[in-house]
């Protein structure tokens, strides 16, 4: 069968490929193959609907679902050990024998297809760039392989994994290159569907902000270069940022944001899809810059801009534009030089907007004069250097950190005592300065959940999804397992409630919640299976038997 398309990623990368069939809404098959084999064994097969992957068969068999499943602590080794028993005998799919076993409900299971589904395609972006890849539309070449379920996921979070992982130099270098000069602006920082650090969060806040060139935006040192070449590179080519065009009219065409999440479906009838994705472009198409007089002001403002972003990770030497062993008559001079740039009052009146960084930047400025002039306070600021602290960012993330510390214990104490009201502040508070910690996010979920129309509704599926996402990271983290079993309880779903009470009480027999819960739904099954018993051997048991 001849492909509808074909190519080689050293041309096209693995990133370039997803955005196209994601825009295409693409319906066939991929196949990815090393450069000169034509065994199907050793070939990666991919099925896409709608652009979304549904199904990967990778040609090194790895990511089993049930070692999947395991890592997610959706199962525990003895499920995991008793369904391959089962799959060895024949009885049918991992997933569905330990839904059959009662160890799996489908909405976890379909969680850990999903989950199997995104890294069996990042295993993709780690093969060779002579890797070929070819394109069949309308075919389905997995069809007998996993279950008839398809289960499509959302490619991008894998995609900027496998772009930080494996790059293409020689794309990303294109890429930026291309627009060199343009200014950008982010379109939608709610659209993008990365897994960003903190400091390329920070990266989106200053793309969203204002047009800049990419150009400023490395010189920002929001986030390392590496870092910020590969995110804008990312952005680029997945249509999230709007350049400048030769009229100040945007350029960007329609980017994935307005592109549907997957839902699941089933492979039907394909209408045909552009033959041009043989001849995908490995990196965006340039435009043309404006043509804009470049004056004082506006290197000016280029200047305040990238100086406010990167002053919060300087310390107070290089505020100040010294070394490390500068004396304090080093920093009065230096200072005194700065206040002749940085004074709000000497802000060009075009620049007035820029008033508040000015003021921020000014205001660190003078609090590292006074504390390194100052024999006494220079001192204590040079050991917290050694002890590699030293700048606002840091300082302030403690400051938030013991906060949100403070404010935790508060709501901790007062769930404790089951006054949800009181505690509700706080624990949000907890949640909100530093989302990182697993407690806060954990015991804020507890409190939205003990709210009296959540208890009245008795709806509590959103919070039981989002305490399996924190065991998804945190599979020991006791509380959030403890939480989620008391939720899936009050839901009626009973089963699965007991699976976390006994995960619970394997790992701390000392736990004594969990303890009681698993011994009373042990005497209720005994009692039933008892009154069951005795019903079946009466004399109208054995009436209704025969019936």
């Amino acid at each position: 069968m001849e492909p509808t398309a074909a190519g080689v990623l050293a041309k096209t990368p693995l990133a370039h490929l997803i955005v196209y069939c994601v825009e295409k809404r693409l319906r066939g098959a991929l196949v990815f193959r090393p450069e000169g084999d034509t065994e199907a064994a050793n070939a990666d097969v991919v099925t896409l609907v709608d652009g979304f992957p549904a199904k990967i068969r990778l040609a090194d068999s790895i990511e089993h679902l049930g070692r999947v499943l395991l890592e997610l602590g959706a199962i525990d080794e003895a499920a995991y050990n008793e369904s391959l028993m089962a799959m060895s005998r024949g009885e049918g799919l991992q997933g569905q024998i330990l839904i059959e076993m009662g160890k799996l409900d489908a909405g976890t299971l379909e969680r850990g297809l999903r989950t199997q589904i995104g890294r069996k395609l990042g295993h993709v972006f780690s093969r060779p760039a002579s890797t070929t890849y070819a394109y069949y539309d309308g075919q389905d070449f997995l069809g007998r392989y996993g279950g008839p379920e398809l289960h499509p996921v959302d490619p991008f979070p894998t995609m900027w994994a496998g772009i930080r992982m494996h790059p293409s130099p020689q794309h990303v270098d294109a890429t930026l290159e291309r627009v060199v000069g343009q200014t950008m602006r982010l379109r939608d920082p709610n659209a993008v569907r990365f897994e960003l650090s903190r400091s390329e969060r920070s990266l989106l806040e200053l793309l969203a902000r204002a047009p800049v060139t990419v150009e400023q935006v490395i010189e920002s040192a929001v986030a390392d270069t590496r870092s910020t070449r590969l995110l804008v590179y990312a952005l680029l080519i997945s249509k999230q940022l709007e350049l400048s065009g030769p009229k100040g009219q945007s350029m960007a065409p329609r980017g994935y944001s307005s592109i549907p999440s997957p839902a699941r479906v089933e492979i039907s009838q394909v209408v045909t899809s552009p033959a041009e994705l043989a001849r995908t472009s490995s990196a965006p198409a340039p435009s043309t810059p404006v043509s804009t007089p470049e004056g004082p002001a506006t290197g000016l403002r280029a200047e305040i801009l990238a100086k406010a972003k990167a002053i919060a990770k300087e310390n107070y030497f290089e505020m100040l534009g010294l070394p490390r062993d500068a004396k304090e008559d080093d920093a009065k001079n230096a200072y005194f030089r700065l206040v002749k740039t940085w004074h709000p009052d000497r802000l060009p009146i075009e620049l007035g907007d820029l008033k508040s960084e000015v003021g921020r930047v000014f205001a660190l400025m003078a609090e590292a004069y006074q504390t390194l002039s100052d024999q006494d306070r220079r001192i204590k600021y040079l050991q917290v250097l050694k002890e590699g602290g030293g700048t606002p960012e840091e300082q302030a993330e403690v400051a938030r950190a013991m906060e949100a510390a403070g404010a935790y214990q508060k709501a901790d104490f007062l769930v404790g005592k089951a006054a949800f009201v009181d505690a509700e502040p706080l624990a949000k508070l907890a949640h909100e300065l530093d989302p990182t910690v697993p407690d806060h996010v954990v015991l804020w979920y507890w409190v939205q959940a003990n709210k009296p129309e959540r208890r009245e509704a008795g709806r509590y599926d959103d919070l039981i999804q989002l305490l399996g996402a924190v065991l998804a990271d945190h599979p020991r983290h006791e509380r959030a397992r403890f939480y989620r079993a008391s939720l899936l309880k009050m839901a009626g779903r009973i089963s699965d409630a007991m699976r976390d009470f006994k995960e619970i009480v394997e790992a701390n027999p000392k736990h004594t919640e969990s303890v009681r819960e698993v011994r009373l739904y042990t005497m209720r099954q005994d009692r039933d299976k008892k009154q069951k018993d005795e019903g079946a051997g009466s004399l109208f048991g054995r009436f209704m038997k025969k019936k």
